[in-house]
């Protein structure tokens, strides 16, 4: 039996009384992962970008270099 099963047999034990509180538990849970810090939020962007997009930032800001024609 899997962890999950597991805690879905608990669960469906319990009082239905409780379920309340277990299901804001549950919500706490999930509200954490998803209130990651700025620098984890950060490190889950990914960037299309050209290989020289960093050195020729301006460039690509300014439009003199176009993203379509770099970008791989």
């Amino acid at each position: 039996m899997t962890i999950r099963e597991e805690i879905v047999t608990k669960v469906q034990n319990l009082p239905e009384s409780v379920l309340p509180e277990v299901y804001k538990f549950v919500e706490n849970i999930k509200e954490k992962d998803e209130n990651l810090g700025l620098l984890r939020r950060l490190q889950k962007i990914k960037i299309e970008a050209p290989p020289d997009f960093a050195e020729n930032l301006d460039l690509y800001t300014s439009g003199e270099k176009n993203f379509d024609e770099n970008l791989r």
